[in-house]
């Protein structure tokens, strides 16, 4: 079972941009509204119609270079903790006239479910990086 997931995408504009989409937890998840993170802590974040809010906690904010949340998304609305949270970590470096995102998701070999699910799990973020990394460049290029 694979326990990382690592997407990269180029964006056209401006480190700042990129900056203030990605250090607003949740952000990934259709219809979250939080404000952008400034250090550790806790945010809920709304998720479209969804009526259990999911819980990230944000780990570590290194201005404008790296950000990283824990997420309990296999197990909807639960707070991060041990056994039940993957690490996500977003780096944001300049690249000539664009700028390089990467995330990183980890730590879904010690989630707390059946292989099955936990395989699941894999794949399902897998794919939503996929998208949602596409989006990030989609967001920021239009200025949204």
């Amino acid at each position: 079972m694979e326990d990382r997931i690592e997407q990269r995408v180029t964006v056209r504009a401006t480190v700042d941009a990129v900056w203030q989409l990605v250090t607003r937890p949740g952000w990934w998840l259709p219809g979250s509204k939080a404000e952008p993170a400034r250090g550790p802590g806790r945010a809920t974040v709304e998720y479209g119609d969804d009526k259990r809010p999911y819980v990230v906690d944000v780990v570590r904010v290194e201005p404008k270079g790296y950000v990283s949340y824990r997420w309990a998304s296999a197990f909807g609305g639960a707070a991060p903790a041990p056994s039940r949270s993957t690490l996500v970590e977003f780096y944001v470096r300049p690249a000539g006239d664009e700028v390089g995102v990467t995330v990183v998701e980890s730590g879904f070999a010690s989630l707390d479910l059946p292989d099955a699910l936990r395989e699941d799990e894999w794949k399902g973020n897998s794919g939503g990086w996929q998208y949602e990394m596409a989006a990030l460049r989609a967001r920021v290029e239009q200025g949204r």
